[in-house]
């Protein structure tokens, strides 16, 4: 009886002190001025501008332009990171926007807004220019005969893709269709 008295008491001990080693995990990382993963996304990525990035993709499309697969898949990675993180950082001049709430932000007059558009727009732009990257990836991929990383790359492509970017989703429709020797006729 004492022996399983013991292993009871034993047993809750642990699972209190993963419980609370858990929830000083969730204190630290809830910490709303704790800036650690803005600097690690910086130090991964840098600071990106308009300019390094369109520098990216121009590179990334004349080695794709040139059936240099491999390199160009790299260079699209490469591409595909920074341009998501210049979105993100675009992205983040709205924020006190976006975290406003219903009322403040129906209150909040246009021409307040209107500098913002532009933040917001390009931002948007950078997203869908990360997402065709992903499509160029996984066609790269499919080109070298690498049927996992196309496979993967066109699923996240797809995943990511609005409705209005046909182009690429037909691209990456088609490709996956021949991958998985699906025909539609």
């Amino acid at each position: 009886m004492k022996k399983y008295l013991f292993l009871a008491i034993l047993i809750f001990a642990c699972f209190n002190l993963i419980a609370q080693t858990a929830e000083t995990k969730k204190e630290i990382s809830s910490d709303p001025l704790d800036i650690s993963i803005q600097i690690e996304q910086i130090e991964k990525y840098g600071v990106p501008t308009i300019k390094t990035i369109d520098e990216m993709k121009s590179k990334a499309d004349s080695l794709y332009d040139s059936k240099s697969w491999e390199q160009a898949a790299t260079a699209y990675e490469v591409y595909a990171k920074h341009v998501n993180w210049l979105a993100n950082l675009l992205s983040q001049c709205v924020e006190p926007y976006y975290s406003a709430s219903y009322d403040d932000r129906k209150a909040t007059a246009y021409t307040t807004l209107k500098p913002f558009i532009p933040f917001e727009s390009k931002a948007n732009e950078c997203k869908k220019n990360r997402n065709e990257a992903y499509v160029k990836i996984g066609l790269c991929y499919k080109n070298l005969g690498n049927i996992k990383n196309a496979v993967a790359y066109l699923y996240k492509g797809l995943d990511l893709l609005s409705v209005d970017e046909v182009v690429y989703w037909t691209l990456a429709k088609e490709a996956m269709a021949e991958i998985l020797e699906f025909k539609t006729k």
